[in-house]
């Protein structure tokens, strides 16, 4: 069986082989302009940025429970709840998963906590990682039930912590949150496929991402010449689409 994160190597037991499991950089606490005290299990990089991914856009559900073994630690011993923050929707439906509902499950098992679906996504928002992503505009949430005093919210990145603190603002409560990773800045991200996701599919890390920048700086074919008939001599004449 090949390696979770790098689907290339064999694996030992925990379903990571030897490299990855030395490649995580443990993750920080930082607190949140509005208060939002948030603890991140990992640096988004190498063995981890893999496993978000593979569950972000592949809906792996193993990879779901190796995160959250190591978001457990962040969980504070006083928590009532966990409310995970969710996807769009139609990022939903195009990947057929929502990440931080299926990290709250996780946690929940693992440590005997009720999973509170308390926030309404909306449809759809442009993509807020990485560098700029605070001016996009904060993610819109509508509460759908209260939660009680102790949640704690559950997400899978954390970057700006914009989409955070817009959780906590709607649920008027939260002030504490768990993640998989922390990132300042998430790199230029590889061509997904929606739902015909395959481990062959998955990127390896750096090399793919330099795959992805040649083919996006590799010259673009010119524009098919198609027959345009004439309205006047009824002759046909060649031109380019543009």
């Amino acid at each position: 069986m090949p390696c979770l994160a790098c689907a290339t190597a064999p694996v030992a037991g925990d379903g990571l082989c030897v490299g990855c499991r030395a490649g995580f950089t443990p993750g920080t606490e930082r607190r949140l302009d509005g208060g939002v005290l948030v603890r991140s299990a990992y640096t988004h990089a190498g063995a981890a940025r893999l496993l978000v991914h593979r569950l972000k856009y592949g809906a792996h559900p193993a990879a779901a429970a190796l995160l959250a073994s190591a978001m457990a630690a962040g969980v504070p011993a006083g928590a009532a709840a966990l409310v995970p923050v969710p996807r769009a929707r139609l990022r939903r439906w195009k990947y057929g998963v929502d990440p931080a509902l299926e990290l709250a499950r996780a946690l929940g098992r693992a440590l005997d906590l009720p999973v509170v679906v308390a926030l309404a996504p909306e449809w759809w928002h442009r993509r807020r990682a990485g560098p700029g992503g605070a001016r996009r505009g904060l993610p819109r949430f509508r509460a759908v039930r209260g939660v009680p005093p102790g949640a704690v919210l559950v997400d899978d990145v954390v970057t700006t912590g914009a989409t955070l603190r817009a959780a906590g603002a709607v649920l008027g409560g939260p002030r504490r949150a768990v993640t998989a990773t922390a990132s300042t800045g998430v790199a230029a991200p590889a061509p997904w496929p929606t739902r015909g996701y395959s481990e062959r599919q998955a990127p390896s890390g750096d090399a793919d991402d330099g795959r992805v920048r040649a083919a996006r700086s590799a010259p673009l074919p010119d524009p098919p010449c198609i027959p345009v008939r004439s309205p006047s001599s009824g002759r046909a004449r060649r031109t380019q689409r543009r």
